[in-house]
């Protein structure tokens, strides 16, 4: 196969030239709004304490996510489609590389598998997708020791009023501090959700991709059934052999034809 044609049912069911600015923003959207909720309650425009080192760790694990987004497989499974084109190139490419014939028919003799993982690595990072559902809520621990630590006082007050302050600050510290916590788990359990959604979505593509170019690759069964006749064919051929050295008339012919060389021996002595 030498043309993309073969390939225009398969072009019709993935779809092409799709807009995956939505599922970054449907990635972001929770986040980006729990963020800018930690900001409102500290500059008091509702009724949320949050102090300033909260907010500051709690961006900084935003801004992380940011850079982790794009490697999550709910907006690599829609630049798979809209990158088809490139794909279905590859894939042409990768069968006539891998074309092997048998009894007069070519197919690819390579699994299609290993092509879509290759593809599918293409998209994303997969180092940093298998990582980022563990190292938000280890962010969030860390956020939260951090934010401890600075909202920790030196407990130097020489009156009890001023200790209680110091204590009262101590503990309004500590609170807001463990918001850094459970926004990282929260992050955690969005990635998470959608990373699932999006690799259903990847196996879903790549099942129509296997149903659209089956007949174009040689299946395991296609290749023990074609090896299992081939073979009783040359065994077939081969009895037709024996019962050719078995038969009567060849005996009888071979036996006159040996009866012939001794004549013509003799008579040479």
């Amino acid at each position: 196969m030498n043309n993309e044609e073969q390939f225009t049912n398969l072009s019709t069911l993935l779809g092409k030239g799709r807009d995956c600015s939505l599922r970054l923003l449907w990635l972001l959207s929770v986040p980006i709004f729990l963020f800018l909720f930690a900001i409102a309650g500290y500059v008091k425009l509702i009724n949320f304490h949050v102090e300033i080192h909260s907010v500051l760790m709690i961006g900084a694990i935003f801004v992380i996510y940011i850079f982790f987004m794009k490697h999550n497989a709910y907006y690599a499974s829609c630049k798979l489609r809209r990158n088809y084109d490139e794909v279905q190139n590859n894939l042409i490419k990768y069968i006539n590389k891998n074309l092997l014939s048998i009894t007069g028919i070519q197919k690819a003799n390579a699994p299609l598998d290993d092509f879509l993982h290759e593809e599918a690595r293409k998209m994303r990072n997969e180092n940093f997708s298998s990582i980022a559902a563990g190292i938000f809520p280890t962010l969030g621990n860390l956020g939260t020791c951090i934010s401890i630590a600075i909202s920790m006082p030196d407990f130097s007050a020489k009156t009890s009023q001023v200790l209680e302050e110091e204590i009262s600050k101590l503990l309004g510290g500590v609170g807001t501090a463990f918001y850094v916590s459970i926004y990282g788990i929260f992050l955690s359990i969005w990635w998470i959700f959608f990373e699932k959604t999006g690799m259903s979505r990847f196996q879903k593509d790549a099942n129509i991709i296997k149903e659209a170019t089956h007949d174009y690759f040689w299946q395991k069964e296609e290749v023990e059934q074609t090896y299992f006749r081939k073979s009783m064919e040359n065994f077939e051929k081969l009895n037709s052999v024996f019962d050719t050295f078995a038969s009567g008339a060849f005996v009888e012919n071979l036996n006159k034809a040996l009866a012939q060389r001794m004549n013509i021996f003799e008579q040479i002595i």
